[in-house]
């Protein structure tokens, strides 16, 4: 993946970060990601980082979508 396309993906995840971050209060786990100086408009930094921010931003994601949609199927139950 070019860095251009990288840095794009950063920017979408970092996107989706800050709703789920309006909609509820998230969780510890995001803390490294946060406290991470690399964001999506520092275009400056190296590729290697911005893969390694996007990588974290997505894992925390991803696990965070996924608690949800386990609370969801506990209240259905």
């Amino acid at each position: 993946m070019r860095k251009v396309e990288l840095i794009y993906l950063h920017a979408l995840l970092a996107k989706t970060h800050d709703y789920l971050a309006v909609r509820h209060d998230l969780p510890e786990r995001f803390d490294e990601y946060e406290t991470d100086e690399i964001g999506p408009y520092q275009i400056q930094r190296p590729k290697d980082e911005h893969e390694s921010a996007t990588r974290l931003l997505a894992e925390r994601l991803a696990d965070e979508v996924a608690d949800d949609e386990q609370e969801i199927e506990f209240q259905e139950a």
